[in-house]
Order: structure tokens, then sequence, then C-alpha cells
């Protein structure tokens, strides 16, 4: 199984490289869906923070609640994979000028 979680995390950013390369419909599906998920990640921390503080217990002890969130671990995945395909994109672009 963490050979395919590595395989996928090497694979997947090339593949989005690929069809951002074919469409701009798809490249702006890309960018939209990490600022969705970078708004969902930071509502789900934001909202953990404030329960904590309101609640007065420490941060250590309640982040598995973070953590856990399904919401949290798919945003956060997407973002896994949405960075080194940016990076890829950037230094293919600079690249080529």
């Amino acid at each position: 199984m963490l050979f395919w979680i590595i395989a996928s995390f090497i694979v997947i950013p090339f593949v989005m490289a690929f069809v951002s390369a074919l469409s701009i419909i798809f490249r702006t599906i890309i960018h939209a869906l990490a600022l969705l998920s970078i708004y969902v990640s930071g509502s789900i921390v934001a909202a953990a923070i404030y329960r904590t503080r309101s609640h007065d217990t420490e941060l250590t002890t309640d982040v598995h609640h973070v953590l856990l969130n399904p919401w949290f671990l798919f945003t956060g995945a997407y973002l896994g994979l949405y960075v080194p395909y940016l990076i890829m994109t950037r230094l293919w672009k600079e690249q080529n000028q």
C-alpha cells in the first residue's frame, strides 16, 4: 500500500501537468480546486483552534480531531499533489523562456 501512495504522489502531478497543458479549462479547474482546498482546510484549522481556545484545552491533545476530519484529509491530499504540480509547471515554463 505504501508503494502505491508514493507512486501516486510521483505520477499524479505529472498527469495534472499534462492535462493542464492540453486545455486551459483543466488548468482553471486544477487551480480552482486548489483555492477551494486552501479555504476549506484553513477553515477547519481555524474552527479547531477556536474550539480549543473556547474550551480551555491544549491543542496538542485535540489535534487528532483535526487530523481525522475527512474534509481536512481530502483537501490536504489535493494540496499535497498540487504543490509538486505547480513547481513542475513553473520550472518548465522558466526553462522554455
